[in-house]
């Protein structure tokens, strides 16, 4: 007689462990299947390794661009997105942004410029349409750096009997070898290859090894951060802010809208008074001058066209739109607001252009210019939108005609153009800042130096740099056609400060 063994009740299987990183990220940037690409590593490494050779220890110029130009071109290869309008668009835009690296000698234009495309360029990659996804598209490109992590691993692991790295690692070291052996073979033969190729090849030292490294290896993860946002763009849009329910009372959006609105009247109506009553009526009820009055307005002016542009957001999600009633009205009270705001914008403006011609010009003001009246298209945009009260695509309209202002102020010449005005504001008033003067970039340097002799001696310019053909810069290089020896000032000339 046989017995049957006691049966004993099986445990569940645990469930597999999430991993660390999708936890972290959960819904917002999963990772489904996004497909090992090695070639795109290599690029970016290509890329990498050309930033640390060609930009440490040289000032921006035709090295810098071609570096980011590499650093935009790998990406492109990555989105698939690429040919379609709006990314077609912020490509083109973001590649004119990077211009002013070798076009212009002042670096805080080519810094805000840099800056400017890569937020074009996050915004296309991760595919924000408000404004919270699009801070959050610009936040993936360094996150990318750790949700990344594992198609990078899958990237460069090479499965069992796998033969995708060998012809490039063989193809690498072949490359490498045959171009160390020949090239030096060249050099030593003839003084004019070796001349170029010293041209090429850097000065490799030890000492320079750590800023090399940390140059390539932030480079080459720019890039392979751009890639993967590429290939696996996060969710930014559910950070979006939910638009909630609209107010059941009509008073509840109208009330408060339409005070804003009456201040806005009441500040155009101060503004006809003073222009109508002249100098003299502003002497006379304020005690300032015309330069005074207008000078402690302009930031005030900026900061309520911000706060307008919040307003009509805020008004445009809470206010109802169950009935055409409903539905002019909120066209006429924001369509009211947005008018009166080009108004301010406009005072804004001209306050700053009667302030400028009153203390001179500077790199400020003519960069708060161009804001202010870029927020004056955006108020534009705003009014367009309101026509069929849609406006998903203001954000993104605003983000690049935005670029396209900063792309403008950069085509002006801008330390160029201070310098010009300032001069013709000198032979107006007699009043001039030297020393400002002297500290703009070498884009000023040709305006500077065709000053009269006398003149000419108020203004300390260095010699441009000059460099190899890597840092070859076209406002340096006119700089250095203009004052091959710089201007070397002596004069002690009365100076009026900005004001």
């Amino acid at each position: 007689m046989s017995s049957a063994c006691p049966a004993y009740p099986v445990p569940p299987a645990s469930p597999k462990p999430e991993p660390l990183l999708d936890a972290l990220f959960g819904q917002l940037w999963p990772e489904p299947s996004v497909p090992a690409r090695p070639r795109l590593v290599v690029a970016a490494a290509a890329v990498g390794a050309l930033a640390a050779l060609v930009l440490p220890f040289r000032d921006l110029g035709i090295g810098t661009f071609l570096v980011f130009v590499g650093v935009c071109g790998v990406v492109a290869v990555a989105d698939e997105r690429f040919r379609r309008p709006y990314h077609l668009v912020s490509a083109t835009l973001s590649v004119l942004l990077l211009t002013p690296l070798f076009l212009l000698a002042a670096e805080w234009v080519s810094i805000l410029c840099l800056l400017a495309a890569f937020a074009v360029g996050a915004t296309a990659l991760a595919g924000g349409r408000s404004v919270p996804g699009m801070a959050a598209s610009m936040a993936a490109v360094p996150l990318a750096a750790v949700r990344g992590l594992p198609w990078l691993g899958r990237s460069l692991t090479v499965a069992p009997g796998s033969r995708t790295w060998a012809p490039i690692v063989r193809t690498v070291v072949l490359s490498a070898i045959a171009g160390a052996v020949f090239g030096a073979l060249f050099a030593s033969a003839d003084a004019v290859f070796a001349r170029w190729a010293d041209a090429l090849v850097p000065d490799l030292t030890l000492d320079d090894m750590p800023v090399r490294a940390f140059t390539g290896l932030a480079l080459g993860g720019l890039t392979l951060a751009g890639v993967y946002v590429a290939l696996n763009p996060p969710r930014v849009e559910r950070l979006a802010v939910p638009v909630g329910s609209p107010v059941v009372r009509r008073f509840e959006w109208l009330v408060p809208v339409s005070l804003v609105v009456g201040l806005f009247a009441v500040f155009v109506v101060a503004q006809l008074t003073v222009m109508f009553g002249g100098h003299d009526y502003l002497r006379r009820t304020t005690g300032l001058t015309y330069a005074e009055y207008v000078h402690q307005g302009f930031a005030q002016l900026t900061i309520a066209t911000l706060l307008t542009l919040a307003v009509v957001a805020l008004a445009a999600r809470k206010a109802p739109r169950v009935t055409a009633r409903d539905r002019l009205l909120l066209r006429m009270v924001l369509g009211a607001l947005c008018l009166l705001t080009l108004v301010v914008v406009a005072s804004a403006l001209h306050r700053m252009s009667v302030y400028e011609e009153a203390y001179g010009f500077t790199q400020l003001r003519l960069l708060v210019s161009f804001f202010e009246g870029w927020l004056g298209v955006v108020v534009l945009l705003v009014l367009v939108a309101g026509i069929r009260l849609s406006g998903r695509w203001v954000p993104r309209a605003a983000l690049l005609t935005g670029a396209a202002a900063l792309l403008a102020m950069a085509a002006l010449n801008p330390d160029a153009y201070i310098a010009e005005r300032n001069l013709d504001r000198y032979e107006a008033t007699g009043k001039i800042d030297w020393y400002y003067l002297s500290d703009l970039s070498a884009d000023a340097t040709p305006v500077l130096a065709d000053l009269p002799a006398d003149l000419r001696g108020c203004v300390w310019v260095d010699a441009a740099r000059t460099g190899d053909w890597l840092e070859w810069n076209l406002g340096r290089a006119r700089a250095h056609e203009a004052a091959p020896g710089g201007l070397a000032g002596g004069r002690d000339c009365e100076s009026s400060p900005q004001g």
